[in-house]
């Protein structure tokens, strides 16, 4: 029972009467001369509808003058209906038992009720005094019985937190001496969540708490924590948390358990600054001031020569390295302490020497055993250098530790190949080896680097089995060369030497290979050429592409580095979509790498009347044109003769980003397969949105099917129901309409999917909100 429902009885309770010698009273009267009970009158009326209060006349509110409420009591307002089998009670804040009874020197405003002590009945003690709230909490007679303290301090948290008091449960509140502050925790039931959410903006705050709440917050502030919120002000409080002194480190670990909730409160700890025995771990000031070290650090090295600055950057991160694992880094405030680790990565792993074996594929073992690590720090690096002034020192440091490697590991890459040959020139094409007979999608990705890769196949563990190897690139490895060589068609292919731009042909006509002659000759092979769109039909083998890295390369240079994880994402959902919609398999292949210097790569001198294509890292030499540069074959015809950048260099200027060239990072390229794990189901019903019109911000779906029990929804990634702008809904006779209720989302791309039972995707298609017919 709580206090309000105890109350409720306590007041019903008056009007009972001995129905032998007594008539019923007409009204309970509740006189409250200190007016205690009227902040939560509202509430009492929640809970007792035969409630009515003397005041200005306000019916809604159940409150009137006196003459109303003699109405009232008497029935007489068609306007408001009494509960049956209860006695009306009157509230009467102001008023005392003894300004009732003194009738000729009653208010005027007051004389028409005083009558109805004479035929209603008093809510009072038993000892007639008017009931206060300390006194209906300690009476054992009518009360509560509770033990409550009598000090002024606990009396005024009393009335203060007279709302939520009413609201607890009794037995909560027995068995114990009741102090202010436990009435206070009463108006603030998280008082650590509150401390933190005033110290963040503590004016704003103070200004929304006004009143009780305020009231309350420093009492508990003062007593809890001993910080009085007015006196002391924030500034103490922060120092106080900082130091974690007492009581604060409850309060410092809730910090660190939810940053993103308090994320204004590093700012105003700023202002904290410790002293000689402090732990500095808590101050935000000192991170700041090692961020700013770290950085001036970081430009002096970047002039230095390759061994000082790897020596340099690993003193450093053994410093400033913990400071990765303080809740600055989390909240994103040590970004150059983050900056650090992947360049001391690369500073450890590199060791002042290219990467070689005895073989190429020895070479390349190492490579995907270990070495790969060192391309992924580099993109990690640029990917974290956001402002201008730190990207500067960035590609200083990375062209002094990474781009020399790089250019001495393609170095010793072109002489083992020179020496023992290209492995992908006799070797198995394992990009295009054994097609299960059904429900295999081979899944292209255009530039899907071996070390971003490594990322990708780290994601797909959540979707199935996955299950990685390698390939050897077509050479030269640019796009139009090796992406025919990865299609199920290649067989199909040719070179020829009328062909250009290292664009094969096809082998029964002498034609290139264009996107027309791929989608027919893999219809023809029984292959679906699957859209964005689409999700075909699983039983069979389909080919997809999604994630142009190389675009974005071409496109972005360095910029491609913080590019990257979206890139993958868009993969990511895409695979997610397609196990979604019942395929088993789905077999993830690249046609080529890169390369990405974080200066522009070295400019080899190739006059252009010696070759016949110049591109960067590649290009045809002339017929009986002698070079001493490394050179190829052409994968689609060995009598052409390619000529290769050396190292990471380019026979362009001012190339950032490029591929074509004879290098670990352009030719050794991932493939990845992701298993399904679920359990094989049967063949989805076949469905086919049929019409999408959109009337204002309410999306009308027609679909066609011969399945039951689908449903429609509108999402901004089909495979992701997280992603959903509305509640999806079932269609009725093939139609239903989907509204959109934030105007925001207008002009926004989103994609209808029609759902099965079971939640998969049957057919999509995209469009825009509100799109105009």
């Amino acid at each position: 029972m709580t206090v309000l429902e105890a109350l409720a009885a306590s007041l019903r309770a008056a009007a009972q009467y001995n129905a032998s010698s007594q008539v019923a009273p007409t009204a309970i009267l509740w006189p409250d001369k200190d007016r205690e009970w009227l902040p939560v009158l509202g509430q009492l009326q929640s809970a007792l509808p035969e409630l009515f209060s003397l005041g200005s006349y306000k019916p809604d509110h159940r409150q009137g003058p006196a003459i109303w409420l003699k109405c009232v009591i008497a029935d007489a307002l068609p306007e408001i209906s009494l509960p049956v089998g209860q006695t009306p009670i009157i509230y009467l804040p102001g008023v005392s038992r003894q300004d009732l009874r003194a009738i000729t020197a009653c208010p005027v405003d007051l004389q028409p009720l005083a009558e109805l002590q004479y035929r209603g009945v008093l809510w009072s003690q038993v000892n007639a005094k008017d009931w206060t709230v300390n006194a209906f909490l300690i009476s054992r007679t009518g009360g509560l019985g509770l033990d409550v303290a009598q000090d002024a301090k606990t009396q005024t948290a009393m009335l203060r937190a007279l709302e939520p008091l009413l609201d607890t449960d009794v037995s909560q509140l027995q068995g114990r001496r009741l102090e202010a502050s436990d009435f206070n925790q009463l108006l603030s039931t998280d008082s650590v969540r509150d401390v933190l959410t005033w110290l963040s903006d503590s004016q704003a705050v103070q200004a929304s708490w006004a009143g009780a709440r305020w009231d309350a917050f420093v009492g508990i502030c003062h007593s809890e924590f001993l910080v009085h919120p007015e006196k002391d002000g924030d500034l103490v409080a922060a120092e106080n948390l900082c130091a974690r002194l007492g009581p604060w480190a409850r309060v410092w670990e809730r910090f660190i358990e939810n940053t993103a909730a308090f994320s204004r409160l590093p700012s105003v700890l700023m202002r904290c600054q410790p002293d000689l025995a402090a732990d500095v771990s808590t101050y935000p000031s000192y991170n700041q001031q090692q961020e700013n070290d770290l950085l001036a650090q970081l430009r002096s090295l970047s002039t230095c020569g390759s061994n000082e600055l790897r020596k340099g950057l690993i003193d450093l991160d053994a410093h400033h390295g913990v400071r990765r694992s303080w809740v600055w880094a989390e909240m994103g405030l040590a970004p150059i302490a983050q900056l650090l680790e992947p360049l001391v990565l690369i500073a450890k792993t590199v060791a002042g020497s290219g990467l070689s074996g005895t073989t190429p594929e020895e070479m390349a073992e190492h490579y995907r055993s270990h070495y790969w690590i060192v391309d992924d720090a580099q993109l990690r690096a640029l990917a974290m250098a956001r402002e201008p002034s730190v990207q500067l020192v960035v590609r200083d440091i990375l062209n002094s530790l990474y781009t020399p490697w790089l250019h001495e590991t393609a170095l010793n890459f072109q002489q083992l190949v020179r020496a023992k040959g290209y492995p992908g020139s006799d070797g198995v094409n394992e990009a295009v080896a054994t097609y299960q007979t059904s429900s295999e999608v081979v899944f292209f990705v255009d530039g899907l680097r071996y070390d971003v890769a490594q990322r990708l196949a780290v994601r797909l563990q959540s979707l199935g089995d996955v299950r990685q190897r390698t390939n050897w690139a077509a050479l030269p490895s640019v796009t139009a060369t090796a992406k025919a060589a990865v299609m199920p068609i290649h067989h199909q292919v040719t070179g020829r030497t009328t062909d250009t731009d290292f664009q094969p042909s096809l082998k029964t006509e002498d034609k290139p290979l264009s996107a027309y002659y791929f989608r027919k000759l893999m219809e023809e092979g029984g292959w679906q050429v699957l859209g964005a769109e689409e999700n075909g039909d699983p039983q069979g083998l389909a080919w997809v592409q999604t994630g142009n890295i190389d675009e974005a390369g071409h496109t972005d240079n360095l910029r491609l580095a913080g590019r990257i994880d979206s890139l993958l994402q868009d993969v990511y959902l895409r695979v997610e979509e397609l196990l979604q919609a019942g395929w088993r398999k789905i077999r993830i292949v690249t046609d080529h790498g890169w390369l990405l210097t974080p200066q522009p790569m070295a400019k080899v001198d190739l006059p252009k009347h010696l070759a016949e294509v110049r591109w960067a890292r590649c290009a045809e030499i002339k017929g009986t044109v002698q070079t001493s540069l490394p050179t190829v074959n052409w994968r689609w015809n060995l009598e052409q003769t390619i000529a290769v950048a050396p190292g990471a260099s380019a026979f362009l200027a001012g190339r950032h980003y490029d591929h074509g060239g004879l290098s670990l990072q352009e030719c050794l390229t991932p493939i990845i397969e992701v298993l399904s794990t679920a359990a094989p189901s049967l063949k989805l019903s076949a469905a086919a949105i049929t019409k999408v019109q959109w009337l204002g911000l309410t999306c009308r779906v027609e679909v066609q099917s011969t399945a039951a029990d689908l449903s429609v929804d509108l999402r901004s990634s089909p495979a992701d129901p997280a992603s959903s702008l509305v509640r999806a809904k079932s269609l009725k006779g093939g139609k239903c309409s989907l509204p959109v209720e934030d105007d925001d989302r207008e002009g926004d791309a989103v994609i209808v999917v029609v759902l099965d039972s079971a939640g998969n995707v049957l057919a999509k298609q995209a469009t825009l909100v509100g799109e105009e017919a």
